[in-house]
């Protein structure tokens, strides 16, 4: 009795101290637990699941509808590797190298790693996932035939096929069929999306690539990523009776709740640009013909609109294949998009604005005579000189911008006050970023407390800007105002709502000088195609205006401007008089056998006046041919 009565005792105090723990452990979620933990708890232990399911990314498409970045269905092809012996990657390799377009070897090589799981393959064709299929089956029916051999019966439960290998370790044929089972249970397919760039390296730059987890990086992928990509989308469920006729039957059921809003908050958008596929196109292949005559450095090419800021196209060099952005380092750094990411020295181009500026702040007149002592002026313990000899000593200030005279640029510029240039460079950004872009740079300004650094400017020395910046400069002399380069014309989601449309930005609330310093200056940039420096510019069948530019490249090697270097531009607008559109033909350090031939008049200025053919013909600008240009001509 006393074993008995220690035993109930025993029994007692167990349920006793266990109903304590309970009471213990319900105090504790409930009054002691945080918030945040008691909802994790909850979580874990909850009867509703979430099946995730992998997002889907918008597209983007020109501004004509031609697509640049798609998502496709993609299937990935797989392969445990360390969990195949030799002998199994053998036959994998044997009966599926074909179908991967390799040789046995190639694929037997890319199987000897140490790691798991491994990317054999993948394509987005669906016929090559049924002829994978068909292979599989074909090695389960020998894998059939081995069992039947070695046992005398067929099996299809892979566990009790290698419990039985590892039981008869002398059965060949056994031995077999085990090696086509774990062939077929370590290999197989995924289906998975993968970003697709049908155009390649077309307008690469702009829309940028995406990483392997789907993120935009770089370009418009990653600017409107927001957009473009909402993430994997989670779809709750639970495990429970199903709403049938049939009872007892049970299985995954949605929850009813919340799943049109959650599928609702995950549909993506796809972005529209403003660029125009065929302009692009004429840009395109006249980039492609700069880098084959000059060997550049670097190209830009930019024409926008110069009311609105819409980029219709843009192309630069070095570029890259979207496709295969991690195909080396090289490739990947080519992303950039140096139109807005890198600055030069633009040389010639600058001057306009600091002669309009010394016009518009009564500093000098249009009547006035600059004289430019022979082509040589000494600015601090430096001498600046014309490029080429000028047969004048003294020069109006229309003459000095038709014949680009750095001299004449800095006596002129000795007028201004260090207020006048820093009014002139805080009104046009050039101190500041003017596109939203990753990596966008702002414009390097030296110090302008520095007397030789407000004269150096002003021929294009020492100041260094994006290309951006220059053309949104040059619009603002045609309107007064400097627009924002923008590259998205719209963006629609899935469900056909639009969620953002285009809209004119600026730069500049003041407007840049008066109509009549402005006027002035168009009409000189006119004059330097008609009979200065950028005459090679000339498109014939349309009247246009522009500058060219001619910029030393700084040495930091050697501590001063390389002699050999330069960075060629021409910028204008068109159709003169009533110019709507600007124009930047910008190439980076080109190659040529002889010195002379390195001019922005020279190497840009043919393009230019190709692309402006092509474009306004495209635009249907009707043709207004510089009649008198063939009484100038010297033929």
């Amino acid at each position: 009795m006393k074993n008995l009565k220690g035993k109930y005792i025993y029994l007692y105090s167990f349920f006793l101290l266990m109903f304590g723990l309970l009471i213990f452990r319900y105090f504790q979620v409930q009054v002691l637990m945080k918030d945040a933990d008691f909802e994790e708890l909850l979580k874990r232990f909850s009867d509703i699941h979430y099946i995730t399911l992998p997002g889907w990314r918008g597209f983007i498409y020109t501004s004509d509808g031609i697509p640049l970045a798609l998502t496709v269905d993609n299937y990935i092809y797989y392969a445990v590797a360390n969990r195949l012996s030799d002998e199994e990657k053998r036959i994998f390799a044997q009966n599926f190298a074909p179908l991967f377009n390799s040789t046995e070897s190639e694929l037997l090589h890319k199987l000897q790693t140490k790691r798991g799981y491994i990317k054999v393959f993948e394509s987005p064709e669906r016929s090559l996932v049924k002829e994978f299929y068909r292979l599989r089956r074909k090695l389960w029916k020998e894998e059939l035939r081995y069992l039947k051999e070695g046992l005398g019966k067929r099996l299809i439960d892979s566990e009790k096929i290698n419990r039985l290998c590892r039981s008869n370790p002398s059965n060949p044929k056994l031995i077999k069929a085990c090696q086509i089972n774990d062939v077929l249970y370590w290999t197989g397919v995924n289906k998975a999306n993968k970003r697709l760039y049908p155009q390649g390296r077309f307008l690469a730059n702009v829309v940028g690539f995406t990483s392997s987890s789907g993120e935009g990086k770089g370009g418009i992928e990653q600017f409107a990523n927001d957009f473009l990509y909402a993430g994997p989308v989670k779809i709750p469920y639970e495990y429970g009776p199903l709403k049938v006729r049939s009872k007892g039957i049970y299985g995954l059921r949605l929850v009813a709740s919340g799943v049109y809003d959650k599928l609702k908050s995950n549909l993506t958008a796809d972005v529209y640009l403003t660029v125009d596929y065929t302009i692009q196109a004429i840009l395109e292949e006249i980039k492609e013909k700069i880098v084959q005559r000059w060997n550049p450095k670097k190209v830009a090419i930019v024409l926008m609109d110069a009311y609105t800021g819409k980029v219709l196209g843009l192309a630069v060099y070095p570029d890259f294949d979207p496709n295969k952005p991690f195909k080396n380092w090289q490739e990947y750094r080519n992303s950039r998009n140096i139109a807005y990411t890198d600055v030069f020295e633009m040389g010639s181009v600058i001057k306009p604005f600091f002669v309009g500026l010394a016009l518009y702040k009564g500093r000098i007149k249009t009547t006035d005579k600059i004289y430019i002592d022979g082509g040589k002026t000494r600015v601090g313990r430096h001498t600046v000189s014309d490029a080429e000899r000028i047969g004048k000593s003294y020069l109006t200030p229309r003459e000095v911008l038709i014949y680009s005279s750095n001299v004449g640029v800095v006596q002129i510029a000795r007028h201004l006050k260090e207020e006048d240039e820093k009014w002139l460079i805080n009104l046009l950004g050039w101190n500041k970023k003017i596109v939203p872009f990753p990596g966008a740079a702002r414009g390097l300004i030296p110090d302008l407390h520095l007397p030789a650094n407000r004269l150096y400017i002003a021929f294009g020395q020492g100041l260094a800007l994006t290309p951006l910046h220059l053309v949104s400069s040059y619009a603002a002399l045609l309107t007064g105002y400097a627009p924002v380069p923008q590259f998205v014309e719209k963006v629609v989601r899935e469900d056909g709502k639009v969620l953002e449309t285009f809209k004119p930005k600026y730069i500049n609330s003041e407007p840049l000088f008066d109509e009549k310093t402005r006027k002035w200056l168009v009409e000189t940039l006119r004059y330097i195609v008609m009979e200065g420096t950028g005459t090679k510019a000339n498109p014939y069948y349309y009247l246009v205006g522009g500058k060219t530019g001619t910029a030393q490249v700084y040495d930091n090697k050697l501590k001063r401007y390389s002699s050999t270097r330069y960075v060629t531009s021409f910028i204008g607008f068109f159709p003169y008089p009533n110019p709507r559109y600007v124009l930047l033909v910008m190439v980076d350090e080109p190659k040529a056998p002889r010195r002379y031939l390195l001019y922005g008049g020279t190497v840009a200025a043919p393009y230019w006046a190709e692309i402006v053919n092509r474009v306004s013909s495209y635009l249907g600008i009707e043709p207004n041919p510089d009649l008198g240009m063939f009484k100038r001509k010297k033929w």
